[in-house]
């Protein structure tokens, strides 16, 4: 009977509360969909795309840069959307957007954050300290967030106790902190701090005196033939991140045409997070058609390492316990290289060098069948060549990279419009088994370039004004053994999705998606572990509906079927969103409730929903149980914005949550998140 009602209520939800405008939060949630997706990388995207929308370009002054820092957007899409605004700039209103050619709505709804229709403003020629003064702009953040029942890591037990048992127990309390402060002159200079408490970590002691973590990076921007100079944190992408690339690499979303790494060079990095951003200077020097990169880092990241040898880095960026202070900066590695770029109008040539020591220590994970080819040794070295070709609706990019023992990794992509209404990609791609690269991360279904190759073919066509059906195929391979596969393997990736605008307030879309890949399983009727494959069927439907410009609602439901050699299970969710944003934007309420009904971990329930700022919330559920959150954002006055969420979560059928130091005693979880932002 419970169950009835809460299917009934969600029901009622989706029909009588109409909802939420598709938004490029979409795009990431796809991606995080993926399972061999680096959760990291995901919130990076989120932290940059989050600053974007809150800092805005000019669309009278867009440039190819700033359109690559847009993952959604295609290199076709970016050189139409530059050709249009070089052929009828100025541009007068934000709706000529749909004029461009390859535009489709979505694509302009995923942009819109991101741009806007102003007047083409130049800087003083000889600036004074009053004009400078004027025209720098301040933001500074503090943020928090806490779960409120207690979890197993923060009983209140002796000293004694903790003496005994130092790993049972976090040290420090159970509030995550952030702080940020960000200076920005026209975009020419940037300097940002941002400091970070994770919950667990001390924040005041003898040992340690403030935040966990600290990051800091000046950056200067297009003076003279200076392109970019960043000094502190910064990211790193060339070509196609075969030998490079330490920010975000594309993955499978129903954008099926969308797989092209953005060669973006080099970017600050004012997040939050340890272990992915280089720390040292960076620069590119432009001369008409040519730049040219230096990059160099010197980092201490964390590791399992003893006085000789790294087993293995810890990239989770927590230090609650005594093992984590242990494993704290224990290590080395340092960082150079170079990239040399040549751009004309269709064609685009660069070579990317890179070298990389571990200081006095060696890298040797522990032997094992599926890592006999890691990378290992005291020092490494990568070299590639990146190309691209566009001429109007055509467009050839890839890159071809070796390791310091000659060892290849290559990808190739093809992306072409024979009519207005139809566009195809395909892409292949090989990565030797023992082609090693450390901070690579390009295209492909696994989480690093190696020991895999695929074809890929991507398709969309639009008919009937109002339908678009979008889709893909990709057959990919893996020569050797991975982890809990214990022979070569291959596998399938399809994904179909229909899009149906029945009106500018109302979008419908049906997803399906099917994968197949193998691993060790017990064969059926026996005790003898083989390689074996297994599939997921996942389905979607989404109604979103806006029914004017205050107002938005999305209704999602989600299926998946797991079948593997023993049996098949099911796991479903419904959820329902609400937004509301007056005019003005001075408040801004979005609200949302899920019930889901997944009996493994198998068929788990993945939801994407919104948070404060500089906070990417993308959690997975199984077991049965409701979800529900509240998100407030009040802007107070014009440089003071508070955002305020409560969510919990309530289970059916367990007494406890979670496990270890997280666990919690009962069927609640509840957070709250707080942020105060000061703009001046």
């Amino acid at each position: 009977m419970r169950r009835l009602l809460i299917i009934i209520a969600v029901s009622f939800f989706s029909t009588v509360l109409p909802a939420q405008n598709s938004s490029w939060m979409h795009y990431l949630e796809e991606l995080a969909e993926n399972d061999d997706t680096n959760g990291d990388y995901i919130e990076n995207l989120y932290e940059e795309l989050s600053y974007l929308s809150e800092h805005p370009f000019n669309i009278q002054t867009l440039d190819k840069h700033d359109l690559e820092r847009l993952p959604f957007l295609t290199a076709t899409q970016i050189e139409n959307l530059l050709y249009y605004i070089y052929r009828y700039s100025p541009i007068v209103d934000i709706h000529e957007l749909k004029n461009v050619e390859d535009f489709d709505r979505q694509t302009i709804e995923y942009l819109l954050p991101f741009i806007y229709v102003g007047k083409t403003e130049f800087l003083p020629d000889k600036p004074t300290a009053k004009n400078i003064w004027k025209l720098i702009k301040h933001e500074t953040s503090l943020g928090t967030n806490f779960t409120v029942q207690e979890k197993a890591g923060y009983k209140k037990v002796s000293q004694e106790e903790k003496s005994l048992h130092p790993n049972r127990y976090y040290l420090g309390s159970s509030q995550a902190l952030s702080f940020r402060y960000n200076l920005n002159y026209k975009d020419k200079i940037q300097f940002g701090l941002t400091g970070k408490k994770n919950a667990g970590e001390i924040f005041w002691s003898e040992q340690q005196k403030g935040f966990e973590h600290y990051a800091v990076s000046l950056t200067f921007k297009d003076l003279g033939n200076l392109k970019t100079l960043v000094f502190g944190n910064y990211h790193l992408s060339f070509g196609e991140g075969l030998v490079m690339n330490n920010f975000f690499s594309m993955g499978k979303t129903s954008n099926a045409l969308n797989i092209n790494q953005k060669n973006t060079g080099i970017r600050r990095d004012a997040s939050a997070n340890e272990s992915r951003s280089f720390n040292g200077v960076a620069g590119t020097l432009k001369f008409n058609k040519l730049e040219a990169s230096l990059f160099f880092s010197y980092r201490r990241p964390d590791a399992t390492a003893d006085s000789s040898t790294i087993r293995s880095f810890k990239t989770d960026d927590y230090h609650r316990t005594i093992n984590d202070i242990q494993k704290k900066n224990n290590s080395e590695v340092n960082l150079a290289g170079t990239n040399i770029q040549w751009k004309s109008e269709y064609l685009s040539v660069g070579a990317t060098v890179a070298y990389y020591s571990f200081g006095y220590k060696e890298l040797n994970p522990k032997l094992k069948p599926y890592n006999l080819y890691y990378l290992r040794g005291r020092e490494h070295a990568n070299a590639g060549i990146n190309y691209s070709f566009y001429r109007r609706n055509f467009m050839f990019q890839g890159e071809t990279a070796m390791d310091k023992s000659g060892k290849m990794a290559s990808i190739n992509n093809l992306s072409f419009t024979p009519a207005s209404f139809i566009s195809w990609t395909l892409s292949y791609r090989y990565y030797m088994k023992d082609y090693n690269a450390l901070y690579s991360k390009a295209f492909s279904e696994s989480s690093t370039v190696q020991n895999e190759s695929g074809l890929y073919c991507g398709m969309k066509l639009r008919f009937l004004r109002r339908l678009e059906l979008a889709g893909y195929w990709d057959y990919f391979s893996f020569p050797w053994l991975k982890h809990e596969i214990d022979a070569p393997s291959s596998g399938n990736d399809f994904l179909a999705q229909l899009s149906y605008n029945t009106s500018q307030n109302i979008q419908m879309s049906v997803r399906y998606r099917w994968k197949e890949k193998y691993k060790n399983q017990l064969a059926e009727n026996t005790y003898e572990t083989a390689v074996l494959p297994y599939s997921q069927h996942l389905w979607r439907y989404v109604f979103d509906y806006k029914p004017n410009e205050f107002l938005a609602f999305k209704t999602q439901f989600d299926c998946k079927l797991f079948k593997d050699a023993t049996a098949g299970r099911t796991g479903w969710g419904a959820t329902q969103t609400f937004s509301l944003n007056p005019e003005h934007n001075k408040f801004q309420l979005n609200a949302g409730i899920a019930y889901f009904s997944s009996p493994e971990w198998d068929t788990r329930i993945s939801l994407y929903e919104k948070n404060v700022l500089h906070a990417f919330t993308f959690s997975t559920y199984y077991g049965e149980g409701l979800r529900y959150y509240a998100l407030i954002k009040w802007k107070i006055a014009r440089p003071l914005t508070v955002y305020l969420k409560a969510a919990s979560t309530h289970y059916f059928d367990r007494d406890a949550i979670s496990s270890g130091l997280e666990r919690i005693e009962g069927k609640e979880k509840s957070d709250i998140y707080f942020l105060v932002k000061y703009r001046f």
